[in-house]
């Protein structure tokens, strides 16, 4: 684990209880102790060891419970009590407690928007949906059926039609086993797509899925307004053609190389370690210039995880809040369902709108989807029942 400090707000979506997320992190005989603290927000802090029990004792003097267990501190209590051990502390024990602090405001106040570069996307009142338009021979799930100029124009109007937001064109696949083709080959693919679909004046924000920075500034340069990144930064140009251009960037966690599967990918704690790489990896793209207001978050699904690792995600979903960035959720008719169900990706349409429903329950702000129409329903009556909710919410004050 790295040292770098990294705070997570433990979130409970998916049916689990406090007591069930301390139990991951606490022995069972300290758990009562760490619920009796108040109206308390629970959290864990990554960073240096001596920072977190400077911190630690501080949050102890200020009335809230904190147990170092491992190479995580343990908290809980409230804003208040964490603002008072910040206030108490100097060097890396305030800056852990800053951490904390930063975590707490993030986790419970969801981005309003994200800059597209051209674009700017609403996300205060629902979930998004990105349509995906692979111009692949060998995409897992439409097995090139957009390959030609005409069929892709065709694809992406009739996606906006339905309510697509962003358009995702995707020139590489990145599923196991399938070839990686040069990066000329990737641009001559995506580039006239995008040429073409800013000239048919869509709308919407067109993305680009690729991890090559040569193919991103080509993109760009035809008006492309978000670079789709699957490997995390891999290509060390990227993060600074994005920021050039002014453009909008996903930063998605995986372990390994593309296209490439291994026989077993473990995990200690899943979400611990795919914050603290996103948490890195933002702070890498900040610093080549990337905006703030136009970085968005993927867990990345299926790359290089286990289906259960990727139901443990789905599950603790919220926690990824904590960063502070809108978060886009790419699970539709990916093969760790196929695994789960034993079914192919079309017959796979029901599950996807269950994971979907899920993440957007739990923060997702960015659908990457196939379905375009039933994913666009989904999230407006989500956002419907949460409206009618907070409404009643109001009314009875």
């Amino acid at each position: 684990m790295s040292d770098a400090p990294n705070a997570r707000v433990l979130a409970f979506e998916g049916g689990l209880t406090a007591r069930e997320r301390l139990a991951q992190y606490l022995p069972e005989q300290k758990i009562p102790t760490a619920l009796a603290a108040g109206e308390a927000v629970f959290a864990v802090v990554g960073g240096p060891a001596e920072g977190q029990a400077a911190l630690g004792a501080a949050l102890r003097s200020a009335g809230a419970f904190a147990q170092l267990e491992e190479h995580l501190l343990v908290v809980a209590g409230t804003r208040h009590a964490f603002a008072a051990a910040r206030n108490a502390l100097e060097g890396g024990g305030r800056a852990l407690a800053g951490e904390l602090l930063r975590a707490l405001d993030a986790a419970a106040t969801a981005p309003p928007s994200v800059r597209l570069r051209n674009y700017s996307l609403a996300l205060d009142e629902g979930a998004q949906v990105m349509g995906i338009l692979n111009v692949t021979p060998d995409s897992f799930y439409d097995g090139g059926a957009y390959g030609s100029l005409d069929r892709a124009r065709a694809r992406a109007a009739e996606m906006v039609a339905l309510g697509a937001r962003v358009i995702d064109i995707g020139g590489q696949s990145y599923a196991a086993g399938n070839a990686r083709i040069a990066a000329e080959e990737e641009r001559a693919r995506v580039v006239p797509v995008v040429e073409a679909l800013v000239r048919d004046r869509l709308g919407v924000a067109l993305s680009i899925d690729t991890f090559k920075s040569v193919v991103a500034e080509a993109a760009l340069d035809a008006g492309a307004d978000l670079i789709n990144d699957c490997s995390g930064l891999s290509d060390s140009r990227l993060a600074g053609v994005v920021a050039r251009y002014d453009a909008a960037l996903v930063v998605m966690h995986l372990k390994g190389e593309l296209n490439v599967r291994e026989a077993d990918y473990h995990y200690d704690d899943a979400l611990e370690e795919i914050s603290g790489f996103l948490r890195e990896r933002t702070e890498r793209a900040l610093a080549a210039g990337v905006a703030r207001d136009a970085l968005l978050v993927d867990p990345g699904l299926e790359f290089g995880k286990e289906p259960a690792t990727d139901l443990e995600i789905l599950q603790r979903f919220g926690d990824l809040r904590s960063l502070g960035y809108p978060i886009l959720l790419a699970a539709s008719r990916k093969s760790f369902i196929g695994r789960i169900f034993e079914r192919p990706a079309k017959e796979l349409l029901v599950p996807s709108l269950a994971a979907a429903a899920a993440g957007i329950s739990a923060g997702a702000a960015l659908l990457r989807v196939h379905d375009v129409a039933e994913t666009v329903q989904l999230a407006r009556m989500l956002a419907a029942v949460r409206a009618g909710r907070n409404h009643r919410s109001a009314s009875a004050v």
